[in-house]
């Protein structure tokens, strides 16, 4: 028969021994001390555009303190419309520059054929090159008494191999005091200028004030323009 005076001597054995909870109470310490996912993504976050921070200021001072002593400075690169102008009109500046001639053609109507004339300026973007270049053809036929309206262009942009020239509207009161061959000898000067300069255009649409023209005399302007091509 058990005596229950022996159980009440006997020493009680712990639910967990020493060791066990060490254990709970580190795991129980880490579980409360950790930040949540949330904060931890923002301070990774925050660190990494910190340091890109520093590094890009740090390389765009050393960039300038080498710049300012003149150690990583390269004479031929245009920095601002003036250094550009300078560098185009230095002929003789070695290969590589920058700024280099762009070569561009006018095709100017003179008589009953059309000459060529160079036009250069610093190249950029095709619709800004197209607008200077077709700025200089339409004073170069000012010049000629081609036309004496002062005509200008207003926007240019291109679909393809089609070119969009939207002119203001004295272009069409110019045509109109034309015969029907020296109108076409002028869209064909303006038409034969875009395809020779700027690939891969081979057609043009004039627009006149960003509307379609309903023009057809002594030139037609509701179609597109394109050079004949030889057979």
């Amino acid at each position: 028969m058990t005596d229950f005076r022996d159980q009440e001597r006997r020493p009680r054995r712990p639910l967990w021994d020493e060791e066990e909870r060490e254990d709970l109470y580190e795991e129980e310490e880490e579980e409360t001390s950790r930040a949540p996912l949330a904060y931890r993504v923002v301070a990774w976050v925050s660190v990494i555009v910190l340091l890109f921070a520093a590094g890009y200021w740090g390389t765009s001072l050393v960039l300038k303190l080498l710049n300012s002593n003149h150690i990583m400075e390269q004479e031929n690169v245009a920095r601002t419309p003036e250094d550009a102008e300078r560098i185009e009109g230095d002929q003789s500046s070695a290969s590589g520059i920058a700024g280099r001639r762009s070569g561009f053609e006018i095709f100017v109507p003179k008589g009953e054929t059309l000459v060529t004339q160079p036009v250069s300026h610093v190249p950029g973007l095709l619709e800004d090159d197209v607008k200077k270049v077709v700025t200089g053809l339409l004073e170069a036929m000012r010049a000629e008494n081609t036309i004496s309206e002062h005509v200008r262009v207003l926007h240019v942009f291109r679909n393809g191999d089609l070119l969009y020239l939207d002119l203001n509207d004295p272009f069409t009161g110019a045509l109109q005091k034309l015969s029907g061959p020296r109108a076409n000898l002028v869209m064909t000067s303006l038409v034969r200028t875009i395809v020779h300069n700027f690939s891969p255009v081979t057609r043009v649409r004039l627009l006149i004030n960003g509307k379609d023209p309903d023009m057809k005399t002594p030139v037609d302007l509701t179609m597109s323009w394109q050079l004949k091509t030889s057979s």
